[in-house]
């Protein structure tokens, strides 16, 4: 049965999808289940699987390229099928142009002679080679390659393009500006020579990390990829570089001529930086901060590690003080859409987590109704799916606060910015020793903990802020009946 292959809604926010790479080649076969291409919106990358067997006997997308949910992404159908109905449904193909002809035929005997004939010389034309009829609009390249082509001056149609069927792509753009005239042949073998080794072993990697590899010498064919579906990320290429990827030369010559870098945002990035700045914009942000003794919250997190069987730490037991606070103060567990504040009742939050497309916040749901060793389970496995890329758009979508520790990276104090349509996000700062004063006029060193709480100054007011930070503080510094409480639910 022939079909046709559409981007898919990666849940309600989702605008668009771009197409990350092509597992399999147009003409290939492809088997019901099975991942035909990787994608990648606004928030998360994903996979289309194939709904029936058959073959890819179009790929309308370039690697790259992107479009809105619902649109045009493959056509499959068996080798011999005929796809003419589904190019035309698609917009592309003959189709209509055929029965345009056909009609015309049938009225103007004389003009389908002529567009006959013009329809051979065509056909003569494109026997010609091609670089004496090809035409940069021509070109298949992604629209970031055309785009930084016509930035560098770089004539498309002198490029080879080693990408998803012989598509340009930015690193051969870049790798075309950077040869120089008299080197042009000596260029053109280096890319036929590229795209015969592309066509070997196909490299699953994002542009930052293909830089990146370039930056440090490695090979990036070589460089083993642990990210999704054998993804090569970031810190894969640095692994590579420290395991000796990177000559002696090289880096003498990288250390001696310094360049100057641009990082293309990807599907992901540029989400973040438009919603993140959209929340910088719209919402009025202030932030308040607090410190707390964060004595008792390390020992009551040893206490429930070694009492519940499970790994418990601070985190778990942080997130069960600031689930207290949101009781008292149920303000903060809210977004703020369409001009309604809307108050949850279940406290699902978000914990920020950094990945190398950059800081994405999953959440771990129905805190205030886990137990003390579910909560530390789902926390990890939430985090856990983060970081090996597996999470979906269900651990994206629904938090109604969220977290944010940098204290783990040594920061004393930040301004984080709210997670719309959220009202509040809180940040945790380092723990450090400090010499404080105790009740019976002496000193004493102890671990302190402190928050930073950024607000929306439209929904609520600095007292509230102030007073949910205090709640929070009490529970930090008194947690045992929290954990108590939850360790028996």
């Amino acid at each position: 049965m022939a079909y046709i292959v559409k981007m898919p809604k990666l849940g309600l926010e989702m605008k668009s999808g771009e197409l990350a790479a092509w597992l399999v080649e147009e003409g290939g076969a492809v088997t019901e289940g099975e991942p035909i291409a990787e994608i990648e919106s606004e928030k998360t990358t994903a996979e289309i699987t194939a709904k029936e067997d058959g073959v890819l006997r179009r790929a309308l997308l370039a690697e790259g390229d992107s479009t809105a949910p619902g649109g045009v992404v493959a056509i499959v159908a068996e080798a011999d099928e005929d796809i003419s109905s589904l190019e035309a449904e698609a917009g592309v193909g003959d189709a209509d142009a055929g029965a345009e002809e056909a009609e015309a035929a049938e009225e103007e005997p004389e003009m389908a002679t002529a567009e006959a004939s013009s329809a051979s010389q065509s056909a003569v034309t494109q026997q010609k080679p091609a670089e004496e009829t090809q035409e940069a609009s021509d070109v298949r390249a992604s629209p970031r390659a055309k785009q930084l082509a016509e930035e560098l001056g770089v004539d498309l149609t002198t490029v080879e393009g080693t990408g998803f069927q012989g598509s340009i792509t930015e690193e051969d753009v870049e790798e075309a500006a950077e040869s120089a005239p008299s080197e042009g042949g000596a260029a053109a073998a280096d890319t036929a020579s590229s795209a015969e080794g592309a066509a070997e072993k196909r490299v699953f990697a994002p542009p930052s990390a293909r830089r990146l590899a370039r930056e440090l010498g490695v090979e990036i064919s070589q460089v083993e990829g642990t990210g999704q579906n054998g993804r090569i990320t970031e810190s894969d290429v640095r692994a590579a570089a420290e395991s000796g990827g990177v000559s002696e030369g090289e880096a003498v010559a990288a250390e001696a001529e310094p360049v100057e870098m641009e990082r293309p945002l990807s599907g992901m990035r540029r989400t973040i930086a438009d919603r993140l700045g959209q929340s910088y914009r719209e919402s009025v942000h202030v932030t308040v901060n607090r410190r707390a003794d964060a004595e008792e919250l390390l020992a009551a997190a040893d206490a429930a590690d070694d009492a519940l069987g499970v790994d418990v730490s601070i985190s778990d037991v942080l997130i069960l003080a600031v689930s207290a606070a949101l009781d008292e103060y149920p303000a903060f567990n809210a977004t703020f859409e369409d001009d309604v504040h809307q108050l949850h009742e279940a406290h699902n939050i978000c914990v920020a987590v950094d990945i190398d497309e950059g800081l994405i916040a999953p959440v771990v749901r129905d805190v205030d109704s886990l137990s003390l060793a579910e909560l530390a389970e789902t926390r990890a496995e939430t985090t856990q799916r983060a970081l090996s890329g597996d999470y979906t758009m269900d651990d994206l979508t629904g938090g109604t606060f969220t977290i944010s520790n940098l204290g783990v990276l040594g920061v004393e104090s930040f301004d984080p910015i709210i997670n719309p349509p959220q009202v509040a996000i809180l940040g945790v700062n380092t723990i450090r020793k400090e010499v404080v004063p105790t009740d019976d006029g002496d000193v004493a060193v102890r671990r302190v903990i402190s928050f930073s709480l950024s607000f929306d100054h439209r929904i609520v007011d600095g007292a509230d802020a102030a007073r949910f930070l205090g709640s929070l503080v009490e529970h930090v510094e008194n947690p045992w009946s929290l954990v108590i409480a939850a360790g028996g639910r």
